[in-house]
């Protein structure tokens, strides 16, 4: 599991969300769609679609890109570097 940020919870206007929220959140920052992370994190897509639906409301993020950039901003995830070959 992603360890929960208290960064995080400073930062969301609404409140402190529950770790499970932020564990979503770091996977679909790294890309993952919502079947891999039921598969990572052992939830169901129903869960998932709440958790993701429940950061939107308290970020303020209205998609999926806005809550990636919640994330980077927060230090929550951090943009891929360049490849080193």
């Amino acid at each position: 599991m992603i360890p929960w940020s208290p960064r995080f919870r400073r930062g969301c206007p609404t409140g402190s969300p529950p770790p499970g929220e932020v564990d979503v959140l770091v996977l679909v920052a790294d890309g993952l769609f919502d079947a891999e992370i039921e598969r990572a994190l052992h939830i169901s897509g129903a869960t998932v679609k709440t958790h993701i639906n429940n950061l939107f409301s308290k970020t303020g993020a209205r998609d999926r890109t806005g809550a990636v950039r919640y994330a980077y901003g927060h230090g929550l995830a951090h943009p891929p570097g360049p490849s080193v070959t």
